[in-house]
């Protein structure tokens, strides 16, 4: 992150950055419904895993390219990020993520829409194996961001790359039990428009990715050290 842009700069960047992650996550589960699985698991996990990659190459100089309320603060908890701008940044994430799926509501039809509860994620197991997936798979994604996005000995022009393809993993991986959200935002946007049952799952959504993402910082601070 390049403090010499303003921290306005900065949240307009998190807000464009998550919306465009939002929308291509949840875009194309909406867009596998329009066209009668045409996309397929393969596409659902790659499209937000390439627009992760893309948002982070234009965007990171600028805001440090979190995204992510769950990498926003266990940056904060290792202090790799001020506490003191956490709330603009998750106040910005939010935005953005609702603006997304406010998007989707524009482009696609209602019954597109309805057919998949907005993309919302609900769980396909048990409340303990969707809450221990989303865990494990924040703590793979947090793991390799604190790796490529904080070590000096990493290459800058493969942070995009390793973070992109760990999010599309992830998907392929916990997409049959969770969604494989690792992302609070990711979940709560569409599941405030689709009600009921997603709601209802939230908690999962909100505290499986915040733990995850926080025991993978803080495993990483001390691999680190010599």
């Amino acid at each position: 992150m390049n403090q010499q842009h303003g921290l306005w700069q900065r949240c307009l960047a998190e807000l464009i950055g998550t919306f465009a992650v939002v929308f291509a996550a949840c875009g194309s589960v909406i867009a596998d419904a329009a066209t009668s699985n045409g996309v397929g698991l393969l596409g659902i996990a790659l499209a937000p895993g390439l627009m992760v990659m893309a948002m982070i190459y234009a965007l990171g100089p600028i805001s440090g390219a979190h995204f992510n309320p769950a990498v926003t603060l266990a940056f904060a908890a290792t202090r790799r990020f001020t506490w003191r701008h956490v709330p603009e940044y998750l106040l910005s994430q939010f935005s953005g993520a609702v603006l997304a799926v406010l998007a989707l509501n524009f482009f696609h039809t209602p019954a597109h829409l309805s057919k998949v509860q907005f993309a919302a994620h609900i769980p396909q197991a048990s409340f303990g194996a969707a809450l221990g997936i989303e865990i494990l798979l924040t703590f793979f994604l947090m793991f390799v961001i604190v790796a490529v996005a904080t070590d000096p000995r990493v290459p800058a022009s493969v942070t995009g790359l390793a973070i992109g393809l760990t999010v599309s993993v992830c998907i392929l991986l916990g997409a049959a039990v969770s969604g494989a959200s690792m992302n609070p935002f990711r979940s709560l946007a569409p599941a405030l428009f689709a009600g009921g049952a997603a709601l209802t799952a939230f908690p999962i959504y909100a505290v499986g990715p915040i733990i995850g993402a926080l025991l993978a910082a803080f495993v990483y601070e001390q691999l680190r050290q010599k």
